[in-house]
């Protein structure tokens, strides 16, 4: 099966897209699959990182204008047909995907907003939302399989693995691959600030980071936290961690399926009915929007829940509920094979 994935990252994007598509990718390749790229190269791409984990990459021009200039830049890099185009972009729909079709057998668009009409054989939304099996009723064609929920979350194998036991009053902090607001420097702020608790820390921000140079003078002041750029011991940091501050967006599912609990700022309006729905479960805290958040607000949030171990095993054993242990990528690669066979 030949697979082209349609995907950016940049400065503002973030590097969420890049990731889950890329576990998606090197979970079909063990499965036979070729997988390709296609990229904006916009500043912040993550083309290099797809590159050096052996997938060829086609770099789009940074400046497209609309669905259709990007599908014909797309279409001009294709030399040969693809049984499967995934789609991962907030701005191609179904413009996009009528045109890719000349090229591409089937398309599966990966998506969380159910904000425009959609041309796709498959769609993959992983938020669990309680209209979920509603919210793409018009907008997706009839016959167009639906893989909804936190049981499609696109998930590397490590989370699936046992680590290592947490680490009493350990804090992981994880604001996404671009962090535009910076929300990561006030939770360092905040850590320095928690005098009376032996509080240690793991810092991870991503290559695209714009505050990157701060934040490691930052981390070198302070003896008790350690910085992580674009990691890929996640699953190991979070196994470790008692608590996390962090975004919403797909760390949801590696926080549930990890069972760590998380005091969590949406950073996008598209994290928060998702976020909102898993703090009323439980399986998170909601402790704010980014705009309102302060050093002191997070340093009272994990002085309160450090001092609560039970509220804290409360959120873990809801987050663990939410995605069952025998689901995830393996499951979607099951749905592509089936349907692109």
């Amino acid at each position: 099966m030949r697979v082209l994935f349609r995907v950016d990252a940049s400065v503002t994007i973030g590097s969420g897209h890049i990731m889950r598509c890329l576990t998606l990718a090197k979970a079909l390749l063990k499965h036979g699959a070729i997988c390709r790229f296609a990229c904006r190269n916009n500043k912040g791409h993550l083309i290099d990182l797809l590159q050096q984990a052996g997938f060829k990459t086609l770099s789009l021009p940074a400046e497209l204008f609309g669905e259709e200039d990007d599908a014909l830049a797309t279409l001009g890099l294709i030399t040969e047909p693809y049984q499967l185009l995934v789609i991962d972009h907030y701005q191609l729909g179904q413009r996009y995907g009528k045109l890719l079709r000349q090229r591409c057998q089937k398309i599966m668009v990966i998506d969380d907003l159910a904000n425009r009409p959609l041309e796709c054989d498959l769609l993959l939304d992983q938020n669990l939302l309680p209209d979920m099996d509603s919210r793409y009723r018009s907008l997706v064609p009839a016959g167009c399989q639906q893989l909804l929920g936190p049981r499609y979350a696109l998930l590397r194998e490590e989370f699936y693995q046992p680590h290592c036991q947490r680490i009493p009053n350990h804090l992981l902090v994880s604001f996404g691959g671009s962090d535009e607001q910076n929300l990561t420097s006030m939770a360092i702020e905040a850590i320095a600030s928690l005098k009376s608790l032996p509080v240690t820390a793991d810092i991870v921000i991503g290559l695209n980071n714009p505050w990157q140079a701060s934040i490691k003078q930052q981390c070198a002041q302070l003896s008790n936290v350690q910085l992580h750029i674009q990691t890929n011991a996640m699953a190991v940091l979070m196994q470790k961690a008692q608590l996390m501050l962090g975004a919403g967006g797909a760390t949801h599912w590696e926080r549930c399926i990890t069972g760590l609990p998380a005091l969590v700022v949406p950073v996008a309006e598209n994290q928060q009915a998702t976020t909102a729905y898993l703090d009323k479960l439980g399986a998170c805290v909601w402790i704010g929007a980014y705009s309102d958040i302060s050093p002191r607000i997070i340093a009272d949030k994990v002085s309160y829940y450090l001092s609560k171990p039970e509220q804290l095993a409360a959120i873990s054993e809801a987050a663990k509920r939410v995605i069952p242990k025998d689901t995830g990528t393996l499951q979607v690669v099951e749905q592509l094979t089936k349907s692109v066979a």
